[in-house]
């Protein structure tokens, strides 16, 4: 008898471990993405290109789940199933590079037939263990056991939004599809992994709430996009600056800035209310509200991650002492509707080349060219346009054009020097945007071109009837493909 219960125990754990590989083996791609970023002080180019691989997820009904940052810029999709030489062209039917998620379907819809998928699991806590999966040359699966350090709001690769983020502890082995990796526990997904420190065998994760919201928006095909607050904010920790504002005895935190296209613009909240709840959910003094999760978490988690946009907003306020409901409905416009639009991936950048005088229109890509430390590499009159633009662009019809370099020219001798220069007008006029700026110099036929900047050396002057030869010229010696693109 003995020896038959060895034996069963015996088929029981290898049929459990079967189990466990078909899990794997019905659930992870491979993704192999051709990249080919535009180059931004180059505009009329793009740069060489690379590759990424790395591991997607399969989920329930066809589709494959990865981070954005792996296909973004992408000229080519692919997908490869693990341990086989067969491959598939892929689409990305939906991405959010401000969550770093993005839904790939093979062009081939048999492509992944057979395949089980992953389910979603439960959201996890600090102290919780899971498994980072990776992917062998030969397609075997190896599992690497992982702790979750800490939940919490934090920013993310590609933006400084606020979302709810995973630390995670665990040890991995570089492979060269790791760039982006799947979190389980149980066999479920939990979350995404989207940094790695190999010398602290830390990094972060997407955590499922974040995920589950992605995929429920992009559920229609009409991908919308997490919500937005649209305000700036001050603890009030301060008795005497809680006096001041007539702030309730405890609770909430002072607004200092609300854009009126955002969702508490738009729902009646200005500058100077004290918000003490959303949604019923009480804040404090730091603008954290009790998570019945997570406990006390930021209030960018209740604003970002939990309602979705159209759904409706409610806010408890304080104005002047008086305590009062506001309604409204929850939006991205704060987001979207921007002077200097902070994330441009898979768009070619805009450009106008007169003269020799180069002019782009700013954008967060631009000033991310400048590397890791671009808030003190770029220049700081860009970089300070970019921070306060809710101040100095408030209307988001007037972008902040700029004069980013010279290529030499006869009728640019002496000026190539110049760059990162904010125009504001030529001939006495406003200019508000590239298209803008085109129009003028186009219907200026004969006479000077006085281009006015916010910086010295204050003003440039050409002569329109320079223009059309030496554009020609400029064209042919630095082999621009065209001298603009609107």
């Amino acid at each position: 008898m003995k020896h038959f219960g060895i034996i069963f125990v015996f088929l029981a754990m290898a049929g459990l471990l079967c189990a466990e590989e078909d899990i794997s083996r019905g659930s992870l791609v491979r993704v192999r993405a051709s990249i080919q970023p535009y180059d931004q002080f180059r505009p009329w180019q793009k740069k060489s290109p690379f590759g990424l691989n790395g591991t997607g997820v399969v989920l329930p009904g066809g589709k494959v789940l990865a981070t954005a940052a792996l296909v973004a810029n992408r000229t080519e999709v692919g997908l490869e199933k693990p341990g086989s030489a067969e491959k598939c062209a892929a689409e990305v039917v939906a991405i959010d590079y401000e969550a770093n998620l993005a839904l790939l379907q093979p062009v081939d819809r048999n492509f992944l037939k057979g395949f089980s998928g992953l389910a979603l699991g439960p959201a996890l806590r600090a102290g919780d263990k899971g498994e980072v999966w990776q992917l062998e040359r030969n397609g075997e699966m190896l599992r690497n056991q992982a702790e979750i350090l800490s939940t919490g709001v934090g920013r993310y690769p590609s933006d400084e939004a606020g979302f709810l983020v995973y630390g995670v502890r665990v040890s991995l082995p570089k492979r060269d599809d790791s760039y982006t990796l799947p979190l389980l526990k149980d066999g479920q997904l939990v979350g995404m992994m989207m940094g790695y420190d190999r010398d602290s065998q830390e990094g972060s994760a997407i955590p499922v709430p974040m995920i589950e919201h992605f995929l429920k928006d992009a559920a229609d095909g009409k991908y919308e996009g997490f919500p937005v607050l649209g305000v700036s904010w001050s603890p009030l920790r301060d008795p005497n600056l809680r006096e001041e504002v007539q702030a309730p005895k405890s609770g909430g935190f002072l607004l200092t800035r609300v854009n009126p296209r955002g969702t508490a613009g738009r729902a009646g909240l200005r500058e100077g209310d004290v918000l003490i709840s959303v949604d019923g959910f009480k804040l404090d003094e730091d603008g954290n509200y009790r998570d019945p999760l997570y406990g006390p978490t930021a209030v960018g988690n209740l604003i970002r991650t939990r309602p979705t946009v159209g759904s409706p907003a409610k806010f408890r306020i304080s104005r002047g002492g008086k305590e009062m409901e506001l309604t409204g409905t929850y939006d991205r416009r704060a987001r979207d509707e921007v002077a200097i639009p902070t994330l441009q991936f898979d768009q070619a950048p805009k450009y106008f080349v007169v003269g020799g005088l180069v002019f782009q229109e700013l954008t967060g890509a631009y000033l991310q060219e400048w590397g890791n430390k671009w808030s003190e590499r770029a220049p700081q009159r860009l970089v300070e346009y970019f921070t306060f633009q809710q101040d100095k662009r408030p209307d988001p019809e007037k972008k902040v054009i700029f004069l980013s370099q010279v290529l030499p020219s006869p009728i640019t001798l002496g000026y190539q020097q110049l760059s990162g220069l904010v125009l504001v007008k030529l001939n006495g006029k406003e200019i508000h945007d590239l298209a803008e700026l085109a129009k003028c110099i186009d219907e200026t036929k004969t006479g000077d071109l006085v281009f006015e900047f916010r910086d010295e050396p204050g003003k440039l002057v050409l002569r329109a009837e320079d223009l059309p030869a030496v554009s020609e010229k400029i064209g042919q010696a630095y082999g621009l493909p065209a001298l603009r693109r609107l």
